[in-house]
């Protein structure tokens, strides 16, 4: 989806046009913090290549030593988002506090992301519509694929933990648990951006006492 990083030249500059393998390793991720705050304000479709060269201070043409397009652009973005989450539930499953804790947590942790995100939104329902019927559209999906496979298996393999560990009804679908959880929370990512005055932290606070209950009450 997203260019490799060119290999550094063995031959060096000299003077001030000389460019550090530091240089290069800070575009990358400058190109891509550029990318998703133009995306947020203008919209994908609208976005030009350029602008995202101008907020992130590099030359428009050395986007394309690191990204063969803007849609390697927001692949890019999106796999910046996905690793940043996926490091932050890690921490919270790996934390050393009790599984209700945990739970709590993640669910607070999903909250925070829906905040954080909300501008994001839009981009990437503007997104999907441009890459209806596009060559890019298979490789889109597949990365979404990804995303939610990735959610759902940190889910149900901290619940399967619990389950593991007595803590968790034995009786309870871990997989089908975990794709409500992350469903629940997606969903109520899209409904934060088109109604600001829903509160997601209390929503997900409501939703893990909930969602507690159901683990661990005996079922009839």
């Amino acid at each position: 989806m997203v260019c490799d990083r060119p290999t550094d030249r063995s031959v060096r500059l000299k003077g001030p046009m000389a460019t550090t393998a530091t240089d290069r390793g800070e575009k990358r991720p400058r190109l891509v913090k550029a990318a998703a705050s133009i995306f947020a304000e203008k919209g994908y479709a609208t976005t030009r290549v350029a602008d995202i060269a101008e907020r992130a201070g590099i030359g428009k043409g050395t986007i394309y030593e690191y990204f063969s397009s803007k849609e390697a652009l927001l692949f890019a973005v999106f796999e910046s988002i996905n690793e940043d989450i996926t490091s932050r539930m890690n921490a919270v499953l790996d934390d050393d506090e009790p599984t209700q804790e945990q739970l709590f947590n993640l669910l607070r942790l999903g909250a925070e992301v829906i905040t954080e995100q909300r501008e994001l939104q839009p981009v990437v329902l503007d997104f999907w519509a441009a890459s209806r019927g596009s060559g890019f559209e298979q490789s889109y999906r597949e990365a979404v694929v990804a995303s939610y496979t990735q959610y759902r298996k940190l889910v149900a393999e901290f619940i399967r933990s619990g389950q593991h560990d007595k803590k968790f009804r034995v009786d309870v679908d871990a997989d089908a648990l975990a794709a409500t959880v992350v469903a629940t929370v997606d969903g109520l990512g899209v409904q934060f951006y088109f109604d600001s005055s829903i509160d997601p932290r209390r929503i997900t606070e409501e939703f893990a006492h909930l969602l507690y209950e159901s683990l661990t009450t005996e079922s009839s």
